[in-house]
């Protein structure tokens, strides 16, 4: 006959197991909702107003219980295609421009700090002549 001390210990790890279970799992089911909260509120804050037209999507699992992920396709412009990127580690969030060749593996990755350093970033794209609002570009 097992000693009730054993007993007591065994039920308190296979409570605490199934605690531990079951905020895993409700980690996983919300880790895409938040990616895409965390990231739009974030954006608010560099990007401004303007931020309320990017369309988050979320990366990819990695560790969803660490760090949220999630990008912002901005197109495909002058060959480039472009997309701002969102993470946050351990509370570090940060917005980056990234710039990949469509036709090269070339890719350019620059952190973006505020609306108008997100333009600075743009203008010294190849993309730029195609979105410049003094050359005839999208205004």
């Amino acid at each position: 006959m097992s000693h009730p001390i054993m007993i007591a210990a065994a039920r308190r790890l296979t409570a605490a197991e199934e605690r531990r279970k079951a905020a895993r799992e409700d980690a996983f089911r919300t880790w895409g909702p938040r990616c895409v909260t965390a990231a739009s509120e974030y954006a608010r804050i560099l990007l401004e107003d303007s931020a309320i037209t990017l369309d988050w999507k979320i990366v990819e699992l990695f560790s969803y219980e660490e760090h949220l992920e999630a990008f912002a396709p901005l197109g495909t412009v002058g060959g480039q295609h472009l997309e701002l990127h969102y993470t946050d580690r351990h509370g570090a969030e940060e917005i980056s421009l990234r710039v990949s060749c469509v036709s090269c593996p070339s890719q350019h990755k620059h952190e973006v700090t505020s609306l108008e350093q997100l333009g600075r970033l743009l203008s010294q794209a190849p993309a730029w002549q195609d979105i410049d609002p003094r050359g005839g570009g999208d205004a």
